[in-house]
């Protein structure tokens, strides 16, 4: 991970090999992230949240001086209870990631830089294709918590 020791952060047990497979070095309970504080001891270079609200909250407070952190998903909520502090006090960034509206040249140098410096066997463990028959049942176990990774339905 470009020299950086990487940290996952999971409810579920069950992804644990799955994410030290993708280059996890550890395993922290999302129940860590429950509580938080305006400022907390300083854990982290940087971070890609995908979850928002309260996890992103608590990560902001945990960045490391001069920081920054990649929000890029909504799971969490839309809304962040957090304050000001990390930001001034910490010189801590966040920075937004539009994947719907970026330009295609954009999107399209930032997918030849993530196939530059991700081993091949990423793709192959991070993503499922599926038929458009398999998907209801596929959608069944999502709704139950029992998809990992990413899961594409080819069409024809």
């Amino acid at each position: 991970a470009l020299g950086y020791r990487v940290a996952a952060v999971t409810g579920r047990e069950s992804t644990h090999d799955y994410l030290q497979k993708l280059g996890a070095d550890r395993i922290v309970p999302r129940s860590d992230f429950a509580q938080t504080r305006p400022l907390e001891k300083q854990l982290w270079a940087g971070a890609v949240d995908t979850v928002g609200g309260a996890v992103l909250a608590k990560v902001l407070a945990q960045v490391n001086y001069s920081g920054c952190v990649a929000a890029c998903g909504l799971a969490g909520g839309f809304e962040l209870p957090t304050t000001v502090m990390p930001f001034i006090l910490r010189n801590v960034r966040l920075q937004g990631v539009d994947s719907v509206s970026a330009p295609l040249a954009r999107r399209t140098a930032a997918w030849q830089r993530l196939a530059e410096v991700l081993p091949e066997s990423f793709y192959a463990d991070a993503a499922t294709e599926i038929s458009l028959e398999e998907a209801p049942a596929v959608a069944e176990a999502f709704l139950n918590n029992a998809i990992q990774g990413r899961t594409l339905v080819k069409i024809r």
